[in-house]
């Protein structure tokens, strides 16, 4: 297993949100079809994912399901199609506040007391 300086490093400073790069396995689902890919490189709006070309419109709705934890429960997060890149697809964020909405799956995947009335709550901040 890779250590965590590995696992997680700031990308080059080119955007004004700083990008981290990573290596997530993803599901990539638009409509009824699916494809697996590999999230590379992730920040507060969006996400680059190495995958085969998904040839979609810019804008079209986009759910990546991460596969890096087995739970009874899928965690997504939504997206929009922003670009083909040489290697896959670059994707903004739908979601006004992704992280949250994953630590809040994540918690209620490991704690089944944790209810909706507390994502609620929280994604009001």
């Amino acid at each position: 297993m890779a250590s965590e300086e590995e696992e997680l490093r700031e990308a080059p400073v080119r955007r004004v949100a700083p990008r981290y790069i990573v290596r997530i396995p993803v599901v990539l689902r638009v409509g009824g079809s699916e494809s697996e890919g590999m999230l590379v490189d992730i920040s507060d709006s969006g996400v680059r994912v190495e995958c085969k070309s998904l040839r979609l419109g810019p804008g079209t709705s986009v759910s990546l399901e991460l596969r890096w934890l087995k739970t009874s429960e899928p965690i997504a997060m939504l997206a929009k199609f922003v670009r083909e890149t040489p290697a896959g697809v670059a994707l903004r964020f739908a979601d006004p506040d992704p992280f949250l909405r994953v630590f809040v799956k994540l918690a209620r995947a490991h704690d089944a007391t944790v209810s909706d009335r507390i994502e609620k709550m929280l994604t009001e901040y």
